[in-house]
């Protein structure tokens, strides 16, 4: 594993992709009513980011995050990402190291804080919480980081 890890991390310059590194593991609290979520709900569940860290997403710009076989993927508003993702019976969820492309953003105002906010969102969650059509990233202290809706378009 650590083999591929220098590999991807060596190989990320040449093909115009970077890392985001993932967050040491935290005790987080277990995911909270109304709905909790398990892994078995969240696979091969598409969301759009709606607002990230108390902002909302502005108009035109896409964030997205796609969950299917341990992979989390998407469009972060200028780049797209790729990254494991892990998630206990009680709600607890782990990300891990993000690598993304790294293309010139000509894309909409604010598409590179909505994305920076969307990699320290996947960073920095440890829980989520459900409710209904959305989804909530949480930190350790089960502040909200990111708010999700159910589908990929606007």
């Amino acid at each position: 594993m650590r083999a591929m890890t220098r590999l991807l991390v060596t190989a990320a310059p040449l093909c115009g992709c970077t890392t985001h590194p993932a967050r040491d593991p935290a005790a987080a609290p277990a995911a909270t009513s109304p709905e909790q979520s398990t892994p078995s709900n969240l696979e091969g569940t598409d969301w759009r980011f709606v607002d990230v860290a108390g902002t909302p997403v502005p108009a035109g710009v896409t964030a997205t995050l796609h969950l299917r076989h341990g992979r989390a993927s998407g469009k972060a508003g200028c780049n797209g990402y790729g990254a494991s993702w892990e998630m206990s019976t009680d709600g607890r969820i782990r990300f891990g190291a993000t690598m993304s492309t790294k293309m010139a953003c000509l894309a909409r105002a604010g598409a590179m804080q909505v994305e920076h906010g969307v990699f320290e969102a996947l960073r920095d969650a440890t829980a989520v919480r459900r409710d209904g059509t959305s989804l909530v990233l949480l930190d350790a202290a089960g502040k909200p980081l990111a708010k999700l809706v159910a589908g990929d378009a606007p």
